[in-house]
């Protein structure tokens, strides 16, 4: 399983996973402490570079945490994700989304 960021020969697009959903992974049971480091170590440098170029994913969830043929992470589903042109003149984003039963509850 390799760190993130990939090598400078990858590149974003439309693929399947080989792995399978994360979720399903961790429906089984406990990870082993190592391998939750990975995973938590390569979803924060994805959501660090996304958020490095503007992009806010406003959806990330289990369910949305795959894993390749090797067992690297991948985030999917940007359907909600904000674009640095859509905020507001205070910096902020205005608009509720979100999967109901992960949106923090102050939100609501």
């Amino acid at each position: 399983m390799k760190r993130w960021p990939p090598s400078p020969k990858s590149s974003s697009s439309w693929s399947t996973s080989g792995g399978g959903k994360l979720f399903a992974k961790v429906e089984k049971g406990k990870l082993d402490e190592d391998l939750a480091r990975c995973y938590f170590q390569q979803l924060i440098s994805a959501i660090d570079y996304c958020h490095s170029r503007g992009v806010s994913h406003r959806d990330l969830k289990p369910e949305n945490l795959l894993l390749d043929e090797n067992g690297n992470l991948k985030i999917s589903d940007f359907g909600l994700s904000a674009l640095p042109g859509q905020r507001c003149n205070d910096g902020l984003l205005h608009t509720q989304c979100g999967t109901p039963a992960y949106v923090a509850p102050e939100v609501l």
